[in-house]
């Protein structure tokens, strides 16, 4: 009794495998780019909530709180919280600086306000104990203790990876700051 025994898959076996390969390719790949999106909203969420760390200080402390923009030597750019104490602006180490990621790029938009007027008065000059004159800190926008921001202004966070932008904007209505999502 001689049987011959099938060798190898059929044509409708290859064909069925390749397809649940490529569906299970197309969903991974679907996943990760989703991944990468949720990257830049969890971002933005988080200066989100730094900045209203910042708003929320101002007012329990009654002190004016800004943000100084600062490039590190990483070519990377941090947001840095000062303090409005005994006519000048100090740094502050609570909250931590906000670090943007390498392809982040943030911009100020201000409304009616020449960049060279100071927020709130400074002393001329400032020195440290060896002498040296200190660099005077300047904050892009200030949160002042009656829950007003100062220069009324709209901070735009981007990415080179994605075509939407981040705004953020002061309501006075809620005395808070909102964020939109804009399409470029």
């Amino acid at each position: 009794m001689n049987i011959k025994r099938q060798r190898g898959f059929t044509l409708i076996e290859v064909a069925v495998v390749v397809m649940i390969v490529a569906t299970i390719s197309a969903m991974s790949l679907l996943a990760i780019n989703q991944a990468f999106d949720r990257r830049y909203s969890n971002e933005a969420d988080r200066l989100l909530i730094w900045l209203q760390q910042l708003s929320e200080r101002s007012a329990l402390e009654g002190a004016a709180y800004g943000v100084v923009t600062e490039e590190l030597e990483s070519a990377a750019t941090q947001l840095r919280a000062v303090v409005y104490y005994r006519m000048r602006w100090v740094a502050v180490t609570s909250p931590e600086p906000f670090i943007l990621s390498d392809d982040a790029s943030i911009d100020w938009l201000l409304d009616d306000a020449d960049k060279s007027e100071e927020l709130l008065p400074q002393e001329e000059a400032l020195f440290d104990r060896e002498g040296t004159e200190i660099e005077r800190l300047l904050p892009e926008i200030a949160f002042l203790p009656d829950g007003y921001i100062e220069p009324k202004a709209e901070i735009q966070l981007g990415f080179e990876a994605v075509p939407e932008r981040y705004g953020y904007q002061w309501d006075d209505a809620v005395s808070t700051i909102v964020m939109e999502r804009y399409r470029q």
